[in-house]
């Protein structure tokens, strides 16, 4: 168990232990376990007054058994023992994705003949805005210099866009939601979810994994989820050479959650998450509606104790040759959370912030004196066995609580009283949970390798906080919240070898504040920071055992995104604010932070590392005013050999009149706009061109003060030589990039509707009646 950050009542305690005795009751976890790695599991140093760092080990484990597989996942002090197992039961159907014509458009005409790739397109077109060269990331838009591939409504609608007086719509694939493809020459590669009946794929391993699912006497019964996961995750490819009838050719479902996907020339990359039960120790997934055999060596794991398990999957595929079986590795670790992408490797993150905390020496000090002879031979066959120490633990506590519901209901809350006040004299003493990042490498070669873990202090922002260059990984972190005043956060920077050892760190940046934007470029890192100003920390990492700053620069807001304009400059987008310590605010009171305002774009001049620049600023808008850039970079479009910088922009402005007093910096505009916003930009500075906008005057006007999210917001921009085309789920439009004059548009085969999934009733389950075969 983890040790107690606040005082539990002794209720909590109660339904805590009772939980855990109903959970590890399920089965008999065997005490043996096989697999081990070349390493054995070093045991824990167990103290009662001190919280535990959970040993970092560097040996991956494989399991022999699914038994032992299952004896793991029980015996999981946190997650691992919660909650109620049951056995789960599909009933859904598979849906089958196909191209349905394309319904008239607004100004599509039907199919032409010549939708074919060989047919003549752009010779200077824009890709998607990617993290590292030679690495694209899935996306809801690509082009090809003469196809547009969107997502709209779920659907993936493919149209001849260049030239844009000849754009129509060509095909529209659907009965899928689809949420991310990659274009790769005349295939298509597609990642959504859809329901999927598992029932064939599950039925025939019931028989070795399966639990009895009737109610036992006395046995305490769980109701599953209203909403169970029916649904499945999928990979779908498509033969798109007649881009009017795209034809599917292989298909993967996977259970769970999809993470991130990423392509390398032919090669594709998925990420794909899904809970690790001990009721159903197998992580499942098929191709073409047959299931792929998982031997249990082929579940990594390490042996120490989680909150909970994931079976993270991380799967690759040749698209040209789709006939050989795909690439796979299967790591059991806490979950997913950001990942990074080299050429040569995937580094897999989360945040944990777990210290481990024996209970035993609680229980064993309390309990054992008392304990019947048949529980404390329990506790010697643990005591004996050669298992890890923090399941020693565990499996001592089970059998201490099994002691303890053979017990009078007045002594057995005697000692539950006991307990709790023993923990609470523990939890005094202990130290807050260490915040970490945890990191996993992968090896991207003709099969995926498992490469390493490795962890640093504090958490990351997201997939830009982290970056490969020659053979070394570098972080940028915050560790701790701006709010706590006891322990003020602080950021730093952290360089692993190939190993995922820290070689070199800089740690106790910007105290206070937390880190709203990073992006290494080569030899440096760029960090802004934020709390009430905008410090932009220049990071020299010439040496990576030794980074240094270089220089800072502190303005008034935030950037959220940078991106390199060249070597020496960057360009900022983020938000204006204002500092709220204002005598006629605040009244006396100390408010130390700011309030941000409207979208604000910064051109940074880094030439000089010592003395960093603001070249020029561009201000759209007041409070409220918002970008879909901001949070997604491939909504950024920019190319600096066209000097053009595209945005989409939700506007909001105050009408001051509605002000006779003044306007309070808190104050939030009225939305009077939604569109791309295009700039000329050059070192000279930004200077906006014009805007487009897919809304009516009548759709604006309907939106309101709420307006967000609706289906003529500009979402992704792109060009074709001259053109300018950008897409929103209902329309395509083409504009001049000299002069925004409009060249065509198209009206996507857009329907409104919404998906509420039908609730599946399934029998009450017990859970102390689950038996593994």
């Amino acid at each position: 168990m983890k040790g107690f950050a606040q005082p539990l009542g002794l209720v909590a305690i109660v339904l805590i232990v009772v939980g855990l005795i109903l959970a590890q009751g399920m089965m008999a976890p065997p005490i043996e376990e096989g697999g081990h790695g070349a390493e054995e599991a070093q045991g824990e140093n167990i103290e009662t007054t001190q919280s535990t760092p959970v040993p970092v080990q560097s040996d991956l484990k494989k399991f022999d058994t699914w038994e032992n597989v299952v004896s793991f996942l029980s015996t999981q002090p946190q997650g691992g023992l919660y909650g109620g197992r049951m056995m789960e039961t599909f009933t859904v159907t598979k849906g089958v994705a196909a191209p349905m014509a394309a319904p008239a458009a607004a100004n599509a005409e039907s199919a032409a003949t010549d939708s074919s790739s060989g047919a003549a397109g752009a010779t200077d077109y824009s890709t998607t805005n990617i993290q590292v060269e030679g690495v694209d990331e899935a996306d809801i838009m690509k082009n090809d210099g003469k196809y547009i591939y969107a997502i709209s409504n779920g659907n993936i609608i493919i149209l001849q866009a260049y030239p844009a007086s000849e754009m129509k719509v060509l095909s529209v694939l659907n009965q899928s939601a689809y949420a991310n493809i990659f274009i790769n020459g005349d295939k298509l590669v597609a990642f959504g979810s859809e329901q999927y009946k598992w029932d064939p794929i599950v039925k025939p391993l019931e028989s070795q994994f399966a639990a009895t699912v009737k109610c036992a006497a006395g046995a305490r019964c769980i109701m599953p989820p209203y909403y169970p996961q029916s649904s499945s995750q999928f990979i779908k490819i498509y033969d798109i050479s007649d881009r009017s009838s795209p034809k599917e050719i292989k298909a993967t479902n996977l259970k769970g959650d999809y993470v991130a996907a990423r392509m390398i020339g032919p090669k594709i990359y998925g990420v794909f998450s899904e809970y690790a039960s001990p009721s159903f120790p197998r992580p499942l997934y098929a191709v073409d509606g047959i299931a792929r055999e998982i031997a249990p060596a082929e579940i990594n794991y390490f042996d120490v104790p989680f909150e909970s398990h994931q079976f993270v999957t991380l799967l690759g595929f040749d698209l040209n040759n789709l006939e050989k079986e795909e690439s796979r590795k299967i790591v059991l670790m806490g979950y997913t959370q950001n990942i990074y992408v080299s050429p040569e490797n995937a580094y897999i993150t989360y945040t944990s912030q777990d210290n481990y905390v024996p209970q035993w020496p609680v229980y064993g000090e309390i309990i054992k004196p008392v304990m019947a002879e048949e529980y404390l031979a329990k506790v010697a066959a643990v005591d004996a066995s050669d298992v890890s120490e923090w399941r020693k633990d565990s499996l001592k506590v089970s059998a201490a609580q099994d002691f303890l519901q053979s017990l009078d209901e007045k002594k057995r809350n005697e000692l539950y009283q006991n307990i709790y006040e023993k923990q609470l004299e523990i939890a005094e003493k202990n130290t807050e949970p260490a915040e970490t990042t945890q990191i996993h490498k992968f090896v991207l070669g003709e099969e995926i390798t498992y490469a390493g873990k490795g962890e640093v202090p504090g958490h990351l922002l997201n997939q830009f906080s982290m970056d490969e260059n020659k053979g070394y990984f570098r972080l940028a972190t915050t560790l701790g919240e701006v709010w706590d005043s006891q322990t003020p956060s602080k950021n730093n920077i952290y360089v692993l070898d190939s190993s995922l050892k820290t070689v070199g760190k800089l740690e106790g940046l910007a105290p206070g504040e937390k880190i709203y934007s990073a992006r290494f470029m080569g030899n440096r890192a760029y960090l802004v920071t934020f709390k009430k100003v905008d410090p932009l920390f220049v990071i020299g990492l010439e040496d990576p055992a030794a980074p240094k700053m270089l220089g800072k620069l502190k303005i008034p807001g935030y950037s959220d995104y940078l991106h390199p304009y060249d070597e020496n400059h960057l360009i900022g987008l983020g938000k204006d604010a204002v500092d709220a310590m204002r005598e006629d605010e605040v009244a006396g009171r100390e408010l130390d932070f700011a309030w941000y305002q409207g979208v604000k774009l910064s051109l940074f001049d880094v030439s000089d590392v010592s003395t960093p620049k603001e070249l020029a600023t561009y201000s759209i808008g007041d409070r409220g005013t918002e970008s879909y850039a901001l949070q997604d970079h491939k909504a950024f479009l920019f190319s600096k050999d066209k000097g053009l910088l595209v945005i989409p922009i939700r506007l909001a402005e105050i009408n001051k009149a509605k002000y006779p007093n003044g306007v309070d910096p808190q104050t939030y505009g009225d939305f009077t706009f939604q569109g791309a916003y295009v700039f000329n930009v050059g070192l000279e500075g930004f200077k906006l061109k014009g805007r487009v906008s897919h809304a009516s005057a009548e759709d604006l006007e309907k939106s309101g003060e709420y307006y967000w999210g609706q289906e003529t917001d500009v979402l992704r921009s792109l060009y074709m030589d001259s053109t300018l085309y950008t897409v929103s789920e209902k329309f395509v439009k083409a504009n001049s990039l000299d002069t925004l004059a409009e060249e065509g548009s198209v009206e996507l085969p857009y329907e409104e509707t919404r998906f509420y999934p039908e609730p599946m009733i399934e029998p009450m389950i017990a859970v102390s009646a689950v038996k593994v075969g």
